[in-house]
């Protein structure tokens, strides 16, 4: 996907992405939106989540993970768990955060998600998550020929204030 980012970027087919940090294209602009960190979630009268399980509880639930390009099982919180050789039950994966939330509120599946996503829903028990997945920075980027141009300023300054006024 950075590739291409930047490849779209070049050809003018987008103004603005927005990436983490760690995965971000090179030569592009950036600028760091914000830190984000991952907590356990699922609907809000789960049974597992009225407090924060155990790991090895956390290992026997089972898991719904996003894979944007489809049909993954593995993600970050995987790579976390296997450090400690342990792993999880991932029963479901879906492309976009959005179907997560569905699949949450009506099943007994439980999801690691950033903590922006799901903060304030009142159909899903949110709890920090027993193992520790590394976050990560969300990132506006875009290209050179428009880091000058005053409108394109304004939106990414405008998308700035945004996010500082919702964090």
């Amino acid at each position: 996907m950075p590739p291409r980012i930047a490849r779209q970027a070049e050809q003018g087919l987008i103004d603005l992405a927005f990436h983490t940090l760690e995965g971000a294209p090179p030569g592009l602009h950036g600028r760091t939106l914000f830190a984000e960190r991952y907590v356990l979630a699922g609907r809000a009268d789960h049974s597992d989540l009225q407090a924060v399980p155990s790991v090895e509880r956390f290992c026997q639930l089972r898991h719904v993970i996003v894979s944007p390009d489809g049909g993954g099982f593995r993600g970050v919180t995987d790579q976390a768990l296997a450090a400690a050789g342990l792993s999880r039950r991932v029963a479901l994966s879906v492309p976009h955060f959005l179907f997560v939330i569905a699949a949450l509120i009506s099943t007994d599946l439980v999801a690691m998600l950033p903590c922006r996503l799901v903060r304030g829903n009142p159909a899903l028990r949110v709890v920090e998550a027993p193992v520790n997945v590394p976050g990560y920075q969300m990132t506006m980027l875009w290209h050179e020929r428009s880091h000058r141009d005053p409108a394109h300023r304004w939106l990414r300054e405008h998308i700035v204030q945004c996010v500082e006024v919702r964090d």
